[in-house]
């Protein structure tokens, strides 16, 4: 008797990007949610004001990360899925090791970067020999637990669940840190030492869960043979660095204003917009889960699937992504503001703008979010590039323009204004792209 044939419903792209998708967001959802908690024990602990302080010290670090950390899970992807589909492990591993390489380069100018900024220019801002010592260290650590490579390894042998298992980590060690930090000395400094201590064990954690489920091809020998692996990608460098240049235009556009906001009007302005901000990255993180699966599952089809089946499985890429900005703008437009009061009290009320001109801009980046995978997939990193450097200017242009008039209703504003100039950007090169 012949057998049934497999179901195979669920091995189509558009299936398995939302698969991997709820992987993804499995634990962002669950660092959402932890996160409210988390950010409501804080935030009525430190007031306003510290919290505004916390925000900026934590915004610092991420703005010195974001720019020197190299795409390395965005090249495993690009240049590893042939070698995974085709099961050439030595070639896999040559690859991973410049990887491993760029993080340490990463490191290294990191710590440089932020020695001159701490030591250099924290007295201007009437930071004490202390605390300029911990931001410091705070900066360190967060640079050492870079995730990128690990990320890459383990997406591009389709095990996102163990991924979002590593990163589901960092929000339940916030919550029990947190809440351990404000029954006995809430303070500045120790939330962000609970911050710290989040990143380093997710990254730990991460490595063993790589090295028991992954067979890497790695050896010590291979470090001096790394320069020689290099040129074996002549496009690498220009990949690298439109990849990393668009990452830190996010970075800045996001990280960076919070810092803006903060010189402008000062520490209490620049924690309402934090805390709006963080809110509205709610749907950004259904961005991230989407473009991650997206790209990588990209990358899967052109190796072996036609040109046609690629272009429709874009199509319901973009139409899901459309109706989920649609609907999660709409919950945050109805629940927004009876949120903040119930969970973050009464003295954060103000915050209610911000978080719907940043959800909006959040909302923006998951309608568009598969316009710049397929860019980068394609080998139109540039353009990708140039998208996010046309919204990013006039993200800066109207940051100058409003906030001396709006405070930091203005930063909201521009940044909603950079988020639909990118993605308008973005729908023109992606249109050159399928002409081309």
């Amino acid at each position: 008797m012949a057998e049934n044939p497999p179901n195979t419903k669920f091995q189509k792209p558009i299936w398995r990007i939302l698969q991997n998708t709820s992987w993804s967001l499995s634990g962002k959802a669950l660092g959402a949610i932890l996160s409210l908690i988390y950010l409501a024990i804080i935030t009525r602990s430190l007031g306003p004001t510290d919290f505004g302080r916390f925000a900026l010290i934590f915004s610092f670090a991420q703005v010195i990360a974001g720019i020197v950390a190299f795409p390395t899970w965005q090249i495993i992807i690009r240049y590893g899925t042939k070698y995974v589909l085709d099961q050439s492990h030595v070639k896999f591993g040559q690859l991973i090791s410049i990887c491993l390489a760029m993080d340490v380069i990463g490191l290294l100018i990191g710590g440089i970067v932020a020695a001159i900024s701490v030591y250099g220019f924290s007295a201007q801002f009437g930071v004490d020999a202390q605390l300029r010592d911990f931001i410091m260290v705070f900066t360190l650590t967060i640079l050492l637990s870079t995730r990128g490579t690990l990320i890459g390894i383990l997406r591009v042998h389709d095990r996102f669940r163990d991924a979002a298992l590593a990163d589901s980590l960092v929000p339940i060690i916030r919550f029990v840190g947190v809440s351990a930090i404000a029954t006995f000395q809430p303070d500045i400094q120790g939330f962000l030492v609970v911050w710290a201590l989040s990143e380093i064990m997710a990254t730990i954690i991460m490595w063993v869960i790589t090295l028991k489920t992954v067979k890497l091809p790695l050896t010590i020998s291979d470090i001096p043979h790394v320069p020689n692996y290099y040129r074996e990608y002549p496009d690498l460098t220009r990949f690298t660095g439109f990849s990393n240049f668009a990452a830190s235009l996010r970075v800045l556009g996001q990280q960076l204003v919070v810092l803006i906001v903060g010189l402008y009007t000062g520490p209490a302005a620049a924690g309402f917009f934090r805390l709006g901000y963080q809110l509205g990255q709610v749907l950004a993180r259904i961005s991230d889960g989407l473009s991650i699966a997206f790209y990588a599952e990209y990358n899967r089809m052109t190796h072996n699937t036609a040109a046609a089946a690629v272009q429709s499985m874009i199509g319901k890429t973009i139409k899901i992504t459309a109706i989920s900005a649609i609907v999660l703008l709409a919950l945050l437009l109805i629940a927004g503001k009876s949120l903040i009061a119930a969970i973050f009290g009464p003295a954060f009320a103000p915050a209610y703008l911000y978080v719907i001109l940043l959800g909006g801009a959040a909302a923006v980046q998951v309608g568009s979010i598969t316009l710049e995978p397929v860019l980068l997939a394609k080998g139109y990193a540039g353009w990708a590039l140039l998208g996010n450097l046309i919204g990013t200017i006039v993200m800066f242009i109207a940051l100058f323009l409003l906030i001396p008039q709006y405070d930091a209703g203005g930063a909201a504003i521009a940044m909603l204004l950079g988020a639909l100039t990118t993605a308008a950007a973005l729908a023109v090169f992606y249109r050159k792209a399928n002409r081309s």
